[in-house]
């Protein structure tokens, strides 16, 4: 790592994460509408990391070694296979706004996990009860849709989210710890690449390939491909990959504060997506627990 970087590049990076990823959530719905979702999901990121990835060498960038593209293979699984692919594959049957409510929860696993297996601090007793708070609010958020028939919330889709926040947290100390490049979009385009290959091969047991037909894919799919590629893929991912670089953990999982509010709203005002108490109940909950997780971790 080469020292702090200038504080505007650290704004720009939060900037991006704020205010892009909260609108990836609708743009992944507007995608797997006519794609399937782990052929969507490979394809983009096949795509924006092997773009990225020659234009960066283009440029002079150092070739990296046979260890750093084992450790992107494995940080790009966790991250991008199973945390955003499980995220694509549920959002099938999970509204967008639910969808970044349960995935706003991520920061506290990143605080488990951390504390578990990265030497990363026992939690205070503040965030202890904010990590309690947050797993209590998804509870009353997805609670009843286990035991209700016909219910709002599709419990596997949930479960999937759930999977999904866990191994994303696992993924976010691992490209924290491994040895990858210097260079944030360089490490990226690796993991991106890795991971789209990797769920394009998935893709042929998950039978997104039987179902695909170019001839169904609709205009708005497209938008939201190439919308996930540009926005989502090489300037939302990068810039988080910046961030958890040279930011701690707690402090680069602010951006669950603000997705969910973004989301939420365009998925209500651009989906017809329903805004139940329960939904909003739960958010508040959720977003207070990561608050308090966030606000009282220690310093370092």
């Amino acid at each position: 790592m080469n020292g702090k970087p200038p504080a505007w590049k650290i704004i720009a990076a939060f900037a991006a994460l704020y205010v892009i990823w909260g609108t990836t959530y609708l743009a992944i719905g507007m995608m797997v509408r006519t794609i399937p979702p782990y052929l969507g999901a490979g394809s983009r990121f096949l795509a924006a990391g092997t773009l990225l990835y020659a234009f960066l060498r283009v440029r002079g960038a150092a070739k990296p070694t046979r260890r750093q593209w084992g450790w992107a293979a494995l940080a790009g699984f966790l991250l991008l296979v199973g945390g955003n692919g499980s995220i694509v594959w549920a959002q099938k049957t999970v509204p967008s706004g639910i969808t970044s409510i349960i995935v706003a929860t991520e920061p506290l696993w990143i605080v488990l996990v951390s504390w578990l297996l990265f030497r990363g601090g026992r939690p205070t007793l503040l965030e202890g009860a904010g990590i309690l708070g947050g797993l209590a609010g998804m509870v009353f958020l997805i609670g009843p849709s286990l035991f209700a028939h016909g219910s709002e919330i599709d419990p596997f889709g949930a479960s999937l989210l759930i999977f999904a926040t866990i191994s994303w947290a696992f993924g976010s100390m691992v490209s924290r710890h491994a040895d990858l490049p210097d260079s944030a979009p360089m490490a990226m385009s690796m993991e991106m690449a890795a991971a789209g290959a990797a769920m394009l091969l998935l893709a042929l047991p998950k039978g997104d390939w039987a179902a695909f037909s170019p001839s169904t894919v609709s205009p708005v799919s497209v938008m939201g491909w190439l919308y996930l590629i540009v926005f989502g893929s090489w300037i939302g991912f990068v810039a988080f990959f910046f961030v958890m670089r040279h930011c701690r953990p707690s402090r680069a999982a602010t951006y669950a504060y603000v997705n969910p509010v973004i989301a939420v709203f365009l998925g209500w005002l651009a989906a017809g997506e329903p805004l139940t108490a329960r939904t909003l109940v739960s958010a508040a909950v959720i977003l207070a627990s990561v608050a308090i997780v966030v606000t009282f971790s220690p310093k370092g």
